[in-house]
């Protein structure tokens, strides 16, 4: 880590980043104070970031002055189990709960599955985790203006978020108490060579992106012959029969009837063929359902309930009369419809006009291009960074910022994320306690055959 500006020394602005109150600024915007876990049979984890199945959104209003301690158990994606304080809670998702003094809800996460194993959700006190941080942080002097700064964490992403906002924050408050000075004087020269530079860049981009193009048809697959025109199909019709026609007459009639209101007593005629006899035995028992409901009227002085009871029959009777018409209607009418099959019509070229011939690529061309290719890509994005770079330089100096800033500031020169193994020290104490245990007794036994051999 570089450190420019006003600093009086590197020690200096590492004491500024170990402070409480920076520390305490970066747990709060961080939003530190909630942590999860995932406990197994030997080993507790520490989940964050993108891996988090549910988030733990912790109310302004919650209070806490100790650590505590919260499982949630999820059993669908809808509804989690709150264990706190040994008292089991069933909760849906994004529903406020408010317990004893804490305020939170619990919604879904990146990394959220509706079968997950339980999440231990550990919430401590800001004033807590700042000694904890500052204890754990650690810096070394590289040089006069240059220092390593390193933490130790549980999850080493969270720890580079740690000191990312660390610096942030250092920045932005020497940022904000620095009195702008005059503004500096711009180099016209300096803008000239950077102009064409960005020039020099952007015709090199150009060519590279046409050769992209010549490549680009060289990968365009062969066209295809296109396909003969298949055959349509063309509805016809032929003309009715006299004995069809009369036949449809008849079913035309005698649906008329068996659409008239249930009101009117009406009879169809016997008298109507119809060459069907499932329709003939409708009709005859459509008369007799009306014959019956006629003499029940005339006998009996309260016949509302057999009257109704009749109206159901002969409203069943009609729709399976009607459904039978229509079909037996329509069975004469696509007897009819033919579809008759037309070939489209082919225009042939004249045989003195040459066809053209398609060209024969290397079998193994497409795989150079498409390496080539590859290679361009790679190069217009160098290019493009570049020209991006320089481009922003020449905006800070034209805007008069691109001398150096007097005020204290801290760059990040260099990363390293090294995480440490996962198997926790007192699983190793357990392992080296257990092969003790087994190695004590074989190594008395052969002290002892030792002594006793000795003393013969």
């Amino acid at each position: 880590m570089a450190a420019s500006g006003d600093w009086e020394s590197p020690m200096t602005a590492v004491n500024e980043l170990r402070s409480e109150t920076t520390i305490k600024k970066v747990v709060n915007a961080l939003g530190f104070q909630v942590s999860y876990f995932r406990k197994g049979i030997f080993t507790t984890t520490e989940i964050y970031g993108d891996s988090l199945p549910i988030k733990f959104i912790l109310g302004k209003g919650s209070i806490y002055n100790s650590t505590t301690e919260i499982t949630i158990n999820l059993i669908n994606d809808s509804v989690c189990r709150i264990d706190q304080n040994n008292v089991l809670t069933d909760v849906p998702l994004y529903h406020p709960v408010i317990y004893d003094a804490l305020d939170y809800t619990i919604v879904k996460g990146p990394a959220f599955k509706p079968i997950q194993l339980p999440l231990t959700v550990k919430l401590t006190p800001c004033a807590d985790l700042a000694e904890q941080f500052g204890k754990s942080l650690d810096a070394k002097i590289l040089s006069d203006n240059s220092f390593e700064l390193s933490l130790n964490a549980n999850n080493a992403q969270k720890g580079q978020d740690f000191l990312n906002k660390l610096v942030e924050i250092i920045n932005t408050r020497y940022a904000k108490t620095s009195v702008p000075g005059k503004p500096a004087v711009v180099d016209r020269s300096l803008l000239t060579k950077l102009i064409d530079s960005i020039t020099y860049y952007k015709v090199m981009a150009d060519r590279y992106r046409e050769q992209q193009a010549v490549l680009n048809n060289i990968k365009k697959p062969r066209p295809r012959p296109l396909p003969k025109p298949k055959p349509k199909l063309v509805p016809m019709q032929t003309a009715l029969t006299e004995k069809e026609r009369a036949s449809l007459n008849t079913l035309t009639a005698v649906k008329s009837y068996a659409l008239k209101p249930n009101e009117a007593f009406v009879l169809i005629p016997q008298d109507y063929h119809v060459n069907d006899g499932r329709i003939e035995a409708l009709i005859q028992d459509f008369n007799r359902a009306q014959l019956n409901k006629q003499q029940v009227l005339k006998d009996s002085d309260n016949a509302d309930a057999s009257v109704y009871a009749f109206k159901l029959e002969l409203n069943s009777i009609k729709e399976a009369l009607v459904n039978s018409i229509t079909v037996r209607e329509q069975k004469i009418k696509d007897a009819h419809h033919l579809r008759d099959a037309q070939q489209p019509k082919v225009v042939e070229q004249p045989k003195d006009i040459e066809q053209p011939k398609e060209i024969e690529q290397p079998k193994d061309s497409k795989s150079i291009a498409s390496f080539i290719s590859l290679q361009l890509n790679d190069s217009l994005a160098q290019i493009d960074a570049v020209i991006k770079s320089k481009q922003q330089q020449y905006n800070r100096l034209l805007q008069g910022s691109g001398t150096q800033s007097s005020h204290p500031t801290l760059t990040i020169t260099e990363k390293s994320s090294i995480r440490e193994s996962m198997i926790s020290k007192s699983l190793l104490v357990y392992f080296f306690a257990l092969l003790a245990g087994l190695l004590l007794p074989v190594l008395s036994l052969i002290i002892n055959e030792y002594i006793t051999r000795a003393k013969k």
